[in-house]
């Protein structure tokens, strides 16, 4: 099989599909393309997917590493800012994604993590979501697992076997398949990532949608470059008859209106879903009225609920040949592209986080920040996947790489223990807003307020976390054979963290980022931050430990260092009542005869793990289950 295939067999403007089918599928993602492969297996149903953004196949988006890296021309990535958030200095969140045939799987991590089956059955306990239970998930994640590939990393870095014993230290387990239901609630887990026999990322329009399927799929019709704007309804406003649809770019004007003889399924992401709805009327009466949009059916729920794991890192600096900056020696990177051509192995063909820690806080011991197997009060083992007590709420990323700066820090070569909250208690929301132009006949705006730890109980845990991670890099540095300073940390000097941060690269463009899964930019090794720029680094500064730290410490560089981990979901969230949520069990928005939602926005509550996995499997099960009910199976 070439690296390369021929052209994407899709319709783009100005050419428009067949204006009627059975099925419409609007967005071509994480979700969208598995429901579009597994409707379309009925060769008496025709199926259209709807694609704001186009397939543009290129080396970049096959490179695993190096698709992390947003910014780089090619990927299709979009970024969207939130409201300043207050009680963080201010600072906007960046919502990253990718409007493209596979969704945010072209630039994400490649990490596939199901998540432990406490949380599912945690859906079906506390939201009654029966049908959601492990026993009935499972089978789904089982099927779809055939068809994506998934592998281990194909580099491990020399710092890696430290990393376990320092896990060990601290009374966490070594798993060795972070998928088993079987592996311990909490443990040091080693990474599925999803890239392919010769390294390719595998992102799920080439598992599922890859052109030689498409082109012999003729059911099957694919659009690209075009954007739905709103949804038709009948009459009664109880069933969707089709979606509008216009040019993405703006070059063809107009609109057009594409017919639906059966369903209509949203599948366009945690922001562009409750976007969809409450643009077509279906959303909170407050936001549409005064934007002057029809309420088709008042919703209060559309939009709301917004949750996502918010990280904050630790970095420890280490020799540069132990981490990834050592692709910015030229040699280096050339020696690890090669592998990756010839081999489908080297540093490319990897996520950045070969490794994760998953913990539940209240089994951190809060004199020695180690791990206990048994809970103090209760006897019951902190170990058993199957126990939601134990559901983890402290994720600490290992990631071999700078991840605060999207530019190099001179002279520091780090990696990083990025303390992640998995359980946040913290809700936000998507709000329409007015056209930036003022017209009234130009499409609303979106307003995130993002869910930056409005919650105490959030600044409880993450000061455990930060904590925890602190005494796990202390932990690395007793058993690493080379120095492992901690270099960014609670408690450290704030002048020049803030002069770190204030700092511009290249031209001047601001670089505060954050994104978890950056790597470094190996494409421009000289875009580094201007010495000149930085407050000198404090040689003399008394660096904290996790028991000297105090607690202001840690909030003072948390409000700082605070990132999306960009695994938004639930504005959407399933429920057995409209009042509690968006969509019942089955997916459909409730009181609607034929529109569904697939995508993260319906997961009740955020899973404690990544959010790929999940919502594969949210599109593969709503397809089955619509295949199901039209007893064509």
């Amino acid at each position: 099989m070439p690296l390369f295939t021929s052209p994407y067999p899709s319709t783009s403007p100005p050419h428009l599909p067949p204006k009627e089918h059975d099925y419409i599928i609007i967005g071509g993602g994480t979700a969208g393309c598995v429901l579009a492969s597994t409707l379309s297996l009925d060769p008496n149903c025709t199926v259209l997917l709807v694609e704001k953004g186009h397939e543009r196949d290129n080396l970049l988006s096959r490179l695993p590493l190096f698709s992390q890296n947003f910014e780089l021309p090619g990927l299709q990535s979009v970024c969207r800012l939130s409201e300043p958030v207050l009680g963080a200095r201010q600072q906007r969140a960046k919502i990253w994604a990718a409007e493209a045939m596979g969704g945010t799987t072209r630039i994400n991590g490649s990490l596939w993590t199901r998540g432990m089956p406490a949380g599912y059955d945690l859906w079906a306990k506390e939201f009654g979501l029966t049908e959601w239970s492990w026993e009935k998930v499972e089978p789904f994640f089982e099927m779809i697992e055939k068809k994506v590939p998934r592998r281990e990393p194909s580099a491990i870095l020399e710092m890696i076997p430290f990393v376990d014993k320092a896990a060990e230290a601290v009374g966490l387990p070594l798993e060795g398949d972070v998928n088993w239901p079987g592996a311990k609630a909490q443990g040091c887990f080693r990474m599925h990532q999803t890239v392919d026999e010769r390294g390719r990322k595998a992102s799920q329009n080439r598992v599922w949608l890859d052109p030689e399927t498409v082109r012999k799929t003729p059911n099957l019709t694919i659009a690209t470059g075009y954007a739905a704007t709103s949804l038709q309804f009948d009459t009664r406003g109880a069933r969707a008859e089709g979606v509008w649809v216009k040019d993405a770019t703006g070059k063809c004007p107009g609109t057009n209106l594409l017919k639906a003889n059966k369903e209509i399924i949203i599948c366009s992401g945690v922001i562009g879903t409750p976007q969809l709805l409450m643009q077509s009327g279906i959303g909170p009466r407050d936001q549409l009225a005064p934007l002057g949009i029809p309420v088709i059916r008042e919703m209060s729920q559309v939009g709301r609920n917004l949750t996502d794991h918010t990280s904050f890192p630790i970095m420890s600096e280490i020799p540069q040949k132990h981490t990834i900056h050592s692709l910015l020696n030229p040699f280096v990177l050339t020696w690890h592209l090669l592998q990756w051509l010839l081999w489908g192995g080297g540093l490319l063909a990897a996520s950045s986080t070969p490794r994760t820690l998953f913990v539940q806080s209240s089994a951190i011991d809060d004199k020695t920040m180690s791990v206990l197997d048994r809970n103090p009060h209760t006897g019951q083992s902190t170990m058993n996947p199957h126990d939601t007590t134990n559901i983890p709420n402290i994720e600490i990323m290992i990631t071999p790489v700078n991840t605060f700066m999207e530019a190099v820090i001179p002279n520091k070569s780090l990696t990083s223990w990025y303390a992640t909250l998995v359980q946040p208690f913290s809700r936000g929301q998507v709000q329409l807003s007015p056209p930036p132009s003022g017209r009234s006949d130009d499409e609303p705006a979106i307003k995130i307020i993002y869910p930056m730890m409005t919650d105490e109980r959030d600044w409880a845990v993450m000061r455990k976390a930060m904590r925890f991670g602190m005494r796990f890099a202390e932990e690395f540095a007793n058993h690493y054979p080379h120095s492992a300073v901690m270099s960014f940390a609670p408690g450290m000097d704030l002048k020049y963290l803030d002069s770190v941060i204030e700092a511009k690269a290249g031209k001047g463009t601001p670089k505060k980022a954050g994104a978890p899964t950056r790597v470094p930019d190996v494409a421009n090794p000289h875009a580094q931050i201007s010495s000149s720029l930085l407050q000198q680094a404090p040689e003399r500064h008394e660096r904290r430990t996790w028991q000297t730290v105090s607690d202001q410490e840690i909030d003072e560089y948390a409000k700082r260092v605070w990132a999306s981990a960009l695994h938004a979901t639930s504005t959407c969230r399933m429920s057995l009542s409209p009042e509690d949520g968006v969509v019942d069990q089955r997916l459909r928005v409730h009181g609607f005869e034929n529109l569904r939602i697939a995508d993260a926005s319906v997961f009740p509550a955020i899973p404690s793990s990544h959010t790929m996995a999940p919502t594969v499997m949210i599109g593969k099960r709503l397809g089955e289950m619509i295949l199901d009910e039209a007893g064509r199976r």
